[in-house]
Formats: structure tokens, C-alpha cells, sequence
């Protein structure tokens, strides 16, 4: 199947989560729980393909707004390849993104958009995450190796940026040729350089001005 995540195009296999193939391919996504459906950072804009992917859970409906459902979001951790064909969505991260480097005056109303919106789904989000505690279907420890994981591949990636950063800024060797004196320049001289003779003796300016001519050495 081909899905395109932030505009480039990856392969990814049936019922594999839309979270999944992001972090396979080292696609621009947000994740801070590990991928337990609890820190509602891997939303998702679905903008082609919708009836491609799974049908949305209780668990989603319980963290998305009608709003945010209208407008085609999702949440890439639960949500997975149905069935064949081609996928298209932009993750939020990177749409933020996006927005801070063409319409930063956008980040403010649509941060406040979110923010309300996840608001409006906190009760029923609390709701739904205590009933998994209880049920047995959150694993407390595997959540916090999925946290730590999470948080120690976040700064991996803060890591290899900066680095990035600093090796761009050295300066790269540059290549210098060097010349030789060439055996050919018409003198008797052995080492190629012009002798000084009684009559006539070259001065160090004469000689620094031939240099020039002489023959380079790769």
C-alpha cells in the first residue's frame, strides 16, 4: 500500500498503525506516551484515502471533538490500514511546522483551536483512560518503558540535530595545489631553478615573478 506522510510517499503493509509506518520511516511525527493512546500528540489530517483506514474506536471518539472529527483527524496510534489503495495525511507537528516557517500569525488561533477542543473531550478522555486502568488493558510499567523509550529517541534526535548544526558550521579543507620549479624552463640549471651569472643576476622580485609560470603539481 502506498501512504504519503507529509507529502512523500512510503510502502506499507495492511493493519499496520499509521503511527508505525511514521516511525518506521522517520517520518515529522508527535508521540510522547509510546504509542499507549494517552498523550494525544500523533494527530493526524487525513487528506486522502479516509475510508482506507480502520473505523474510529470509542477511544477515539473519546479524545476527538466533534470538531476535529469533521475536519478529518485522527489519532495514529489507533488507527490503522483497512484496505488497499493509496493514503495521504499530515501529521499536526508538522503542520505546525509548516505554519511557524509561512503563517506564523496562524499559531496562536490554531494552538487556542486544539486547546479547546481538547477541552472539550477532557472528562470523557479521563473517563476512558481510567476504565482501561481498571480493566486491566493499561499496563502501568509497559507504559513507562514506552515513555522512557519515547522521551530517549526524542533526544537522539535533539542530539544528531544539533550535531548537525555544528558540523555545518566548520569550515571544509580546501584543496592547495603547490608548484615546482619545471625542468624545462630553459636554463642549464639541475634543480630547475635560473642561475645567477655575473652578467646577469635576477633579483628575488624577478624571481618571485616567475614563479607563476612554473609547472603545477596535482
Amino acid at each position: 500500500m502506498s501512504v504519503y506522510i507529509n507529502d512523500e510517499k512510503f510502502e506499507a503493509k495492511p493493519e499496520s498503525r499509521l503511527i508505525d509506518i511514521a516511525r518506521n520511516n522517520h517520518a515529522h511525527i508527535g508521540y510522547f506516551c509510546g504509542a499507549n493512546g494517552i498523550c494525544q500528540t500523533c494527530y493526524v489530517k487525513v487528506m486522502e484515502g479516509m475510508d482506507l483506514l480502520s473505523p474510529m474506536s470509542y477511544r477515539e471518539k473519546a479524545m476527538l471533538s466533534d470538531r476535529l472529527i469533521d475536519e478529518n483527524i485522527r489519532v495514529a496510534c489507533l488507527t490503522t490500514l483497512d484496505k488497499p489503495g493509496t493514503i495521504k495525511f499530515l501529521t499536526t507537528v508538522e503542520e505546525v511546522k509548516r505554519m511557524v516557517e509561512k503563517k506564523p500569525q496562524e499559531i496562536i488561533p490554531y494552538q487556542a483551536k486544539m486547546g479547546w477542543e481538547s477541552l472539550i473531550r477532557f472528562p470523557e478522555t479521563i473517563a476512558m483512560q481510567a476504565q482501561r486502568f481498571f480493566e486491566g488493558k493499561l499496563d502501568t510499567l509497559q507504559l513507562i518503558a514506552d515513555v522512557a523509550g519515547a522521551v530517549t529517541g526524542a533526544v537522539e534526535l535533539v542530539m544528531m540535530a544539533v550535531q548537525g548544526t555544528l558540523d555545518w558550521g566548520k569550515e571544509k579543507k580546501s584543496f592547495t595545489r603547490e608548484y615546482v620549479p619545471s625542468v624545462t624552463d630553459g636554463n642549464n640549471s639541475q634543480n630547475g631553478y635560473p642561475e645567477k651569472t655575473q652578467n646577469d643576476e635576477l633579483s628575488e622580485i624577478e624571481v618571485a615573478i616567475k614563479m607563476p609560470e612554473q609547472t603545477p603539481v596535482n
